[in-house]
């Protein structure tokens, strides 16, 4: 039977950036892997396969805490050097 992970608070980091990933469009979670090395993607990789079944609140909170800590950093600095890594 699947799991489903339903308690946000019993999330690690690697499984936050799993369901974030996952729920992004495949072109984009693309992009995203390039930039990883490949200890990174591995990581990532094995936890988006062992997650099972994500509960659609568990979903709505990370991208509420994702907001959350954007808003607080104060906003982006646009740079030379920040265009070139991209």
């Amino acid at each position: 039977m699947a799991r489903i992970k339903d308690d946000y608070r019993a999330l690690s980091g690697t499984e936050k950036a799993a369901i974030f990933l996952l729920s992004l469009h495949q072109d984009q979670a693309a992009m995203l892997f390039e930039r990883m090395d490949d200890e990174e993607i591995r990581e990532l990789s094995a936890s988006m396969s062992s997650l099972g079944n994500v509960h659609s609140s568990v979903i709505e909170r990370l991208f509420v805490e994702f907001a959350d800590k954007l808003s607080s950093a104060g906003g982006l600095v646009g740079s030379i050097d920040a265009a070139e890594r991209l």
